[in-house]
């Protein structure tokens, strides 16, 4: 038995959506995002398996599914390899450089500056909301406490960007 027979009363529509799917995959490889291509590609390949299931072979119908499975699992498996040692890893797709610590360094010492400092609620604290210290408003959070607004606040940690108050004794 030949591959056309194999293929049988639909083997010229069969071939055409195979070869045009498998060619809009590979395009669509090498082109940004999901486009137009690797819709009409995966239609083509999900017309054949139709095809064949309905009034070919259905063993052809597996074997297009393993060998469109195979190809777009060695596609992803050639793209991210070259994201990071080939030739897209040199491209400018791919940041190279890191940043260590804060992006403000100078906000996160001067926050830090602010613990045992006193202060008072600016809005209702629920968790979160505004205080005034030293003179500045601050975005504060409490540890999960409805704090009302004019209350007296002690900073009790700052870590970063995110300062934790809680009520003092007035």
């Amino acid at each position: 038995m030949t591959f056309i027979e194999m293929l049988g009363p639909t083997a010229v529509p069969t071939l055409i959506c195979l070869i045009v799917g498998f060619v809009l995959l590979v395009i669509e490889m090498f082109l940004p995002g999901i486009g137009l291509a690797g819709v009409s590609g995966v239609l083509a390949l999900i017309a054949v398996v139709v095809m064949q299931l309905g009034w070919g072979n259905p063993r052809v119908a597996l074997y297009v599914i393993a060998i469109a499975l195979l190809i777009i699992i060695l596609g992803l498996i050639w793209i991210i390899r070259s994201f990071q040692k080939g030739r897209l890893s040199k491209s400018f797709l791919v940041l190279h450089e890191q940043s260590d610590g804060t992006s403000v360094p100078e906000v996160a010492t001067a926050k830090s500056e602010l613990v045992g400092k006193s202060g008072i609620a600016v809005t209702i604290l629920r968790p979160a909301g505004i205080a005034e210290i030293d003179g500045k408003r601050i975005d504060v959070t409490t540890a999960g406490e409805f704090i009302p607004k004019g209350s007296r606040v002690t900073v009790v940690q700052a870590q970063g960007m995110h300062i934790l108050v809680n009520k003092s004794a007035e």
